[in-house]
């Protein structure tokens, strides 16, 4: 059989051996010839039959193919004589082929072309023959051809080498006189006969090649993205039977593609689908519709069913028609919907629950209406709101769903990090999922979950992570996968419900502050009354009973007492009640000893302080264990216990009652304690006046032997000092005139180092002894003499030993004075105690005088300049340094001494009637 037997198809691909017989892959072959594997494949097999080509497996899948010996020609172009007829009978036959030539001389000039050459390029044959390669190719052949620059650079690039084969492909444009082609070119050098050393050029018309290689490659393609595609694409015949499935839809029906093949459609839908989707198809072919869409349950072999949506169009088939169609899984598509839908009533109750926040002035009532919410959207079993007892580290179910009737309000979880699902969500801040409370290793399962086969479920925080109100949760007793945005409805839920209660409490805190405000008009009214009347109060007896009336008289509180010291039993006794508490404070005992239950509520705490003790809640408070069960009968939830101090000594202590929580807090609590002030104060003022007034008073006549050894002084116990006169300034420091010899200065100096009382002393000069002065602060014999109205008459150290003689009023507490004095110097021995009548002479009447229209400040500035030698000539002390002894300014300084020296001279010079000075 010879080549030209063969098809054109064949033909071409013969044309791709080279006469050397070199083997070629399928891959070479299938890219010269731009087909897909299968196509190439098949014509060289056909090629094989026809013995042209042979061919073996190389490898475990590859083939090679060759021209063999026989089937190759050796004849060169332009060898041997042919006959004048034989040339002219080729040349005619070469003028009628589809290969168009040119035949070129050894100079590249054109010796001859064919008529198809002439139709292919638009050329003129008599103008042709004898031009030059390139003088044709530039200025006739290039226009003509695509991309005619690279078409000329390849075509003239074998001027100058004529030794090699050139094949390449061009496309040939459209013109007036001239068809748009795919031409293959190909040239070889001719070596041998007339026209040696010239050049043969062959364009062969590949176009119906390339046309059917562009169709074969995107029937492939179509193949391709039929089978790549993920939907499920199929084709039936007129009687509704399978006759085409991709992949796709194999894999989504769970059937192989031979068991689909010729089945009926029924297999994979129900019947009443096929009507529809065959008239769907008819409207199509009819023009009545564009395109149709047709919603399906599809059939897998397993029984189970699968969502879908087809896109079908008729689909012609011969002389019939069928229809084919693209089936998408559209599961996901409906849970999408599905889950919005969820959504979009999620959104609705946590709306409609924030208008519920807005409206609701009872908080369970709303934390009831969320629980139930909750439950009923995400169709759970169980729902609840915890609320935090810090105190008592765990969570109680203020409202919940589903549970158990008695366990709603009652039951408490842990609030330890791994004590609960609960107490974790508090820990970690963040909401926590639950998919199997059994195999949770994250923490424990609270009898609260377990007795009720919870198993899955939701919790988050209320309130900030930092401040927490509690633990919102939603529970099922089956295995529930929650979405994130299930963990964001309840989140949004647990929102809502933080704001309402932020807005509670504040609404709370507002009416807290109001009755607070009341309290506190009422609370200074009372301050007023006492101050007032404290003034002019007698006697303790009376300042006592009216403070305790006037706060019993209020609306704001329930009752009040105040009670002392009992020093030897340690002891509070009750000195006054008013309110209608008699009865209650007889049957209780309160220390003031640490080491007794009954020391550990506010009124032994305020003893033992010296501050104000308040408590907040009776109920929460478990300091008040041994008397909260007398006090509920009161009805108190709330109580202050106020020390009454001045001047670091304690006279007792008020005690004040209320039926409200948290009453004594704030502005209310400071008021209270300035309270505690002013009745110290008013005692105080009353214990001096009564001092002052008395005609008797206790000597008490103190010696402390070897003062200089027992404070461990490395000093001589040597000379005398003296200190004679006390002015008391602000602050509980005093500042203390006295003199020194000089062999007892450096036992002095050597006290104000050790004594942390003693600050510092600063020298006056003087004769025979020096004079200085010495600043104390809080003296604790001198701060509690003072405080009872009473005075050192005397000390002086001497020779190491030290002589104190102190007078207080008759009816003083003189114990107090005593165990002072020893507690600042152990070995303190009292030497007298004994009862003296005050003798009166001109120049007490007139200091007592004085010191009633004085102020004290003004008799601190006149005392103080008189003793540090300021009137002295010339002065000790100038107005700056008595100042700075004073710690004010010398403008203050010189204030004060003004006008108590004008008060001075008016009691002395003033006519009988007329006004003083009263500044």
């Amino acid at each position: 059989m010879t080549s030209r037997s063969l098809t054109e198809a064949l033909r071409e691909t013969l044309a791709l051996f080279d006469e050397a017989g070199s083997p070629r892959t399928t891959t070479e072959l299938a890219d010269d010839l731009e087909l897909g594997r299968r196509s190439t494949y098949e014509r060289l097999e056909r090629l094989v039959e026809r013995d042209e080509l042979e061919t073996k497996r190389v490898g475990a899948s590859a083939r090679v193919w060759w021209r063999p010996p026989s089937a190759r020609t050796d004849r060169p172009l332009g060898s041997g004589d042919w006959p004048v007829e034989a040339e002219s009978l080729l040349a005619t036959a070469l003028d009628r082929t589809d290969i168009g030539v040119f035949v070129l001389d050894e100079s590249f000039n054109v010796a001859w072309l064919n008529e198809t050459a002439e139709r292919y390029f638009d050329l003129d044959r008599e103008r042709v023959l004898g031009r030059n390669k390139r003088r044709l190719v530039e200025t006739d052949i290039a226009p003509a051809v695509d991309d005619a620059t690279a078409f000329v650079d390849t075509v003239l690039a074998t001027d100058d080498d004529n030794t090699y084969a050139e094949r390449f492909e061009c496309r040939v444009t459209a013109a007036e006189e001239r068809e748009p082609r795919w031409l293959e070119h190909r040239s070889e050098p001719i070596e041998t006969g007339t026209y040696a050393g010239g050049r043969i050029e062959l364009y062969h018309d590949v176009t119906d090649r390339k046309q059917r290689a562009s169709r074969e490659r995107k029937l492939e393609q179509y193949e391709r993205l039929v089978e790549t595609v993920p939907d499920g694409v199929y084709a039936v015949d007129e009687d509704a039977r399978f006759v085409a499935v991709n992949d796709g839809f194999c894999e989504l029906t769970g059937y192989d593609r031979d068991e689909l093949l010729g089945a009926h459609a029924t297999t994979v839908h129900d019947a009443e689908i096929t009507t529809r989707a065959e008239s769907l198809a008819e409207e199509i072919a009819t023009g009545d519709r564009g395109s149709a869409t047709i919603e399906l349950d599809l059939q897998t072999d397993d029984g189970a069913t699968v969502p879908c949506e087809s896109r079908l169009a008729p689909f012609p088939l011969g002389e019939t028609d069928g229809r084919c169609g693209v089936v998408r899984d559209v599961s996901d598509r409906i849970e999408r919907e599905r889950t919005l839908r969820r959504r979009i009533r999620q959104q609705e109750v946590v709306a409609d629950l924030g208008q519920r926040a807005l409206e609701s002035r009872d908080l369970d009532e709303l934390l009831a209406d969320a629980a139930d919410l909750l439950t009923t959207t995400l169709e759970t079993d169980y729902s609840k709101a915890l609320v935090l007892d810090r105190t008592a580290d765990e969570l109680r179910l203020r409202q919940g769903s589903g549970w158990d009737p008695n366990v709603v309000g009652t039951t408490t979880v842990s609030a330890v990090e791994d004590g609960s699902q609960a107490a974790y969500t508090l820990a970690s801040g963040d909401p926590v999922l639950v998919d199997d409370l059994d195999s949770e290793s994250r923490f424990d399962g609270p009898d609260l979950l377990t007795d009720h086969d919870v198993t899955s479920g939701i919790s988050v925080v209320i309130g900030s992570s930092e401040d927490p109100w509690g633990v919102l949760g939603v529970h099922d007793t089956d295995h529930r996968a929650f979405s994130e945005h299930d963990v964001t409805f309840v989140q949004s839920v647990a929102n809502v419900l933080a704001t309402a209660i932020d807005r509670h409490d504040r609404e709370r805190e507002l009416k807290r502050q109001h009755e607070q405000l009341a309290a506190l008009d009422a609370l200074n009214d009372v301050v007023r009354d006492i101050t007032d009347e404290a003034i002019d109060r007698s006697t303790r007896e009376e300042i006592e009973r009216s403070v305790c009336e006037h706060l019993a008289a209020t609306d704001s509180y329930l009752f009040a007492w105040i009670g002392d010291v009992d020093a030897a039993d340690q002891t509070v006794n009750v000195r006054t009640e008013a309110g209608g508490v008699a009865e209650y404070l007889e049957g209780i005992a309160i220390s003031i000893d640490p080491d007794d239950e009954r020391s550990g509520g506010p009124t032994g705490r305020a003893v033992r302080e010296r501050e104000i003790q308040t408590t907040r809640d009776i109920r929460d408070d478990s300091r008040y264990d041994p008397w909260r069960s007398r006090l509920e009968e009161y009805g108190v939830r709330s109580s202050a216990a106020i020390p009454i101090v001045h001047e670091e000594t304690i006279y007792g202590v008020l005690n004040v009652y209320a039926d409200r929580p948290n009453a004594f807090e704030g502005r209310e609590r400071a008021v209270l304690g300035q309270l505690g002030d002013v009745i110290g104060h008013a005692i105080a003022s009353t214990e001096r006046k009564r001092a002052l007034m008395s005609d008797d008073v206790v000597e008490l006549d103190f010696r402390i032997r070897d003062l200089l050894d027992e404070l461990d002084l490395d000093v001589p116990s040597a000379g005398r000092i003296t200190l004679d006169h006390t002015v008391p300034i602000e602050d509980d420091e005093f500042l203390v005139y006295g003199s020194a010899t000089p062999d007892a200065i450096d036992g002095l100096e050597a006290i104000v180092e050790t004594l942390p009382h003693w600050k510092a002393v600063t020298y006056r000069g003087g004769d025979a002894a020096t004079r200085f002065e010495l600043r104390l602060s809080e003296p604790p014999v001198l701060s509690t003499v003072a405080s009872l109205g009473g005075s050192v008459e005397s000390a002086v150290i001497e020779d190491g030993d030290y002589r104190m003689t102190i007078h207080v009023a008759s009816g003083s507490e003189v114990r107090q004075v005593v165990n002072v004095v020893q507690n600042a110097y152990p070995t303190a021995e009292l030497l007298k105690h004994r009862q003296l009548e005050r003798r009166r002479d001109t120049t007490d009447r007139a200091r007592h005088a004085l010191t009633a229209v004085l102020t004290d400040r003004q008799r601190s500035a006149l005392e103080a300049a008189y003793h540090a030698g300021y009137y002295e000539w010339p002065r000790d002390a100038s107005g700056e340094e008595v100042a700075e002894s004073l710690e004010i300014a010398p403008p203050t300084f010189n204030q004060h001494l003004r006008k108590a020296q004008r008060k001075v001279f008016d009691s002395l010079l003033s006519r009988p009637g007329r006004n003083r000075s009263t500044e």
